[in-house]
């Protein structure tokens, strides 16, 4: 196999010297106007070409190894009083698996327990490209299937706008839960 960055011979979809390179990472946070703090990995225009390998059946592996030295070892040095779950954005297969479930695995820890199909979209509108307008005439009507969780950690690919996090993080807030923070892996946000 070769690395989707650099081309070389690798056993793994992106090479060492690929991911020592990539993963000086360029670690953000901002506040959306609920008041919910979200964290990233990465500025979007440093690993765009990685994410939009998650269109391809082949993309898990990918997302997997940067969800391994992003979110897993962020979920190493994590620490909270009380379990918390990691709950991905409408964790929907697409292409034989669902991005934001394998970024939810990663994080899982003594502290931290991934729980799958739990916030799903009732609007499957497609954000991708389109304007904050759009976006904000189409809100994605989470429901949530989730018992017996008082915390949560929002796990996402992308935070744009921030118009699903926040619309998510509402949801959970309006059945009693506690939403910590978000965590991305890329902000669009220059």
């Amino acid at each position: 196999m070769r690395c989707i960055l650099c081309e070389k011979l690798s056993f793994k979809a992106i090479c060492k010297s690929c991911v020592d390179k990539l993963l000086s990472e360029n670690k953000k946070s901002r506040i959306l106007d609920n008041n919910l703090k979200v964290y990233s990995f990465f500025s979007y225009s440093s690993i765009a070409p990685i994410l939009h390998v998650k269109h391809h059946f082949w993309g898990h592996r990918v997302l997997n190894q940067i969800a391994k030295h992003t979110f897993g070892e962020f979920a190493k040095s994590f620490n909270f009083e009380d379990k918390v779950a990691a709950i991905g954005i409408d964790d929907v297969s697409q292409n034989g698996y669902s991005h934001t479930a394998i970024l939810a695995k990663a994080l899982k820890s003594s502290s931290i327990t991934p729980v799958y199909r739990a916030l799903r979209a009732t609007n499957k509108v497609k954000y991708s490209g389109q304007s904050y307008d759009f976006r904000r005439k189409h809100p994605r009507n989470f429901s949530v299937c989730l018992k017996g969780v008082e915390y949560v950690i929002l796990v996402d690919d992308v935070v744009t706008s921030g118009l699903t996090l926040k619309e998510a993080s509402e949801c959970l807030k309006k059945e009693g839960i506690d939403v910590l923070f978000a965590l991305t892996l890329a902000d669009a946000k220059e």
